[in-house]
């Protein structure tokens, strides 16, 4: 009888450990001046984003969520760079006058003559524009 009694204790002192918590609820609690600072840092960013979204660069994103939102402020402003894809540089020039394109080996290079503002000839390679020249 004492032998259970011992092996219960100790099972009972094991199982304690194995799924004792790990920090008290105190421990966990956010401290109120941090919780204010999250808030207002949320409020802030909420209302900068309400901004956004009414604009024209904001009405492109809602089309495209998945672009970053600076890169369709270019597009709104009808500016182009390095790194976009032909798809936003359609959506901020709008359609090419003259294409050419070819592939390389495994790589399509292609080359858009685009008039608007200012003439450019911009060269894509794949999907990514690489090269802008103004002419």
């Amino acid at each position: 009888m004492f032998w259970v009694v011992l092996i219960a204790l100790l099972i009972s002192v094991a199982l304690l450990f194995i799924f004792r918590p790990t920090r008290t609820a105190q421990e966990k609690a956010i401290p109120i001046d941090a919780l204010s600072r999250i808030h207002q840092e949320k409020a802030k960013a909420q209302k900068e984003f309400a901004e956004f979204i009414r604009t024209p660069a904001g009405k492109i994103w809602e089309n495209h969520p998945y672009w970053d939102p600076a890169i369709c402020q270019k597009i709104s402003d009808g500016q182009v760079e390095p790194g976009m894809s032909k798809e936003q540089v359609k959506a901020a020039l709008g359609e090419a006058k003259n294409m050419k394109s070819e592939r390389r080996g495994e790589v399509l290079h292609e080359e858009w003559a685009v008039e608007g503002k200012e003439k450019m000839v911009l060269r894509f390679e794949e999907n990514t524009l690489k090269v802008i020249e103004r002419r």
